[in-house]
C-alpha cells in the first residue's frame, strides 16, 4: 500500500512510511489547488488508497503467477 507496507502480508521501511506520507500530503494539497469542494477531499484520498491497493494486489499476482 502507500508507503511499502502490503496490506497482504510484507514489510515496509521508514523511508516508504515517509514516502507515502509525503503522496498522501501531495494528493491533499493538489485536490485543494484544483478547487475540489471539502467534502470530496477525503473521498479523492480514499479513492488514491484503493488504487494503491490495487495496483499492489495485481502486481503481487503477477509475480506469483511467474
Amino acid at each position: 500500500m502507500i508507503g511499502g507496507a502490503s496490506l497482504f502480508g510484507g514489510t515496509g521501511t521508514a523511508i516508504g512510511a515517509v514516502l507515502g506520507a509525503l503522496m498522501i500530503t501531495v494528493i491533499q494539497n493538489g485536490v485543494n489547488l484544483i478547487g475540489i469542494n471539502s467534502f470530496w477531499q477525503g473521498s479523492v484520498t480514499g479513492i488514491a488508497i484503493l488504487i494503491a491497493v490495487l495496483i499492489d494486489r495485481f502486481s503481487k499476482s503477477r509475480r506469483g503467477a511467474v
